[in-house]
């Protein structure tokens, strides 16, 4: 269903395009076609949208608050469809879902497809990233429910739950420190460390830490792949800091071992499932947290918990 004019919806398509021509392909008419609706728009208005480039389009300060307004009003449009699908027995939904890197191939395809046997007609929108982009993503209202690490108390997202996931050192299981008990943060950063990028969690609380114990953080390797990371402890190129919820499908297989780190402060990181707080959710996405929430254990790390 379209519930706009066309010069509302070729206005966006030259915006999210920064070209009249490539929006006139995607929209299977006329350069001129675009052109003239456009001018009416912006007649109407009384503003231009655009400055004319000489190979394309951008957009005017007018322009960009239109666009941003006509996508609130589509995400809210998009809301309203999906609670009148509710009260006809919830056949369609759409749901946006932000997840940490290893959850987007260990949990989240188990997820969907539990939830598509009982409700065919739902869609999804899976954003993989850092936990920043998982949160900012949530408050602009772009994903409904977010799973990652969690922010600061004074950020306006709603906790579901959290729990806190230890950190440990993590290395190949015929390693010569695979059979330590725990480890303390300085004599870590002595061995060839395979860390994640500065943007991710974990390597800015690694650095924060070590800065107290008046060492440097200086990574034989750094990645913003989780999946990077673990095969290169696996080929023994180094040892790693991560949490154990990240490799536990290689600590269940034997491939790695994960040794608690001792330093007060360094042990553990707080896994949270939020939403925003200040709306409601869809009917649709209200039951994919409901679902969430009852796994949470076994994302978390803890004791597994039975499907649905």
């Amino acid at each position: 269903m379209q519930p706009f004019s066309l010069q509302v919806r070729y206005f966006e398509q030259v915006a999210l395009n920064k070209s009249v021509r490539r929006a006139a392909e995607r929209l299977h008419v006329s350069p001129s076609a675009v052109t003239r609706q456009i001018a009416l728009f912006e007649e109407q208005l009384g503003a231009p949208l655009f400055d004319r480039l000489p190979r394309g389009v951008r957009l005017t300060a007018a322009g960009e608050m239109m666009l941003a307004q006509i996508q609130r009003m589509q995400r809210e449009f998009g809301s309203a469809l999906a609670q009148v699908d509710a009260l006809k027995g919830m056949r369609r939904g759409h749901v946006g879902i932000g997840v940490l890197q290893y959850m987007s191939s260990h949990f989240v395809p188990e997820l969907i497809v539990d939830v598509t046997r009982d409700h065919p007609g739902f869609a999804y929108t899976i954003h993989t990233g850092n936990s920043p982009e998982i949160i900012d993503r949530i408050l602009k209202g772009e994903i409904d429910i977010g799973l990652c690490w969690a922010p600061p108390a004074s950020t306006p997202v709603r906790t579901v739950r959290v729990y806190p996931v230890p950190i440990g050192v993590v290395v190949a299981t015929d390693h010569e420190l695979a059979g330590r008990k725990a480890m303390r943060l300085a004599e870590c950063l002595t061995y060839p460390l395979v860390l994640q990028s500065q943007d991710m969690a974990l390597r800015r609380t690694l650095e924060d830490a070590a800065r107290g114990t008046g060492r440097r953080v200086a990574p034989f390797v750094e990645s913003n792949s989780i999946a990077t990371i673990v095969s290169l402890l696996v080929a023994r190129a180094g040892i790693s800091v991560m949490t154990r919820v990240t490799v536990q499908q290689e600590l269940a297989n034997g491939t790695l071992a994960h040794i608690p780190i001792s330093d007060r402060g360094v042990s553990t990181m707080p896994l949270a499932l939020m939403v925003r707080a200040d709306r409601p959710l869809t009917p649709a996405a209200a039951l994919l947290l409901e679902l969430l929430e009852h796994r949470f254990n076994a994302y978390a790390g803890q004791a597994s918990v039975a499907s649905r």
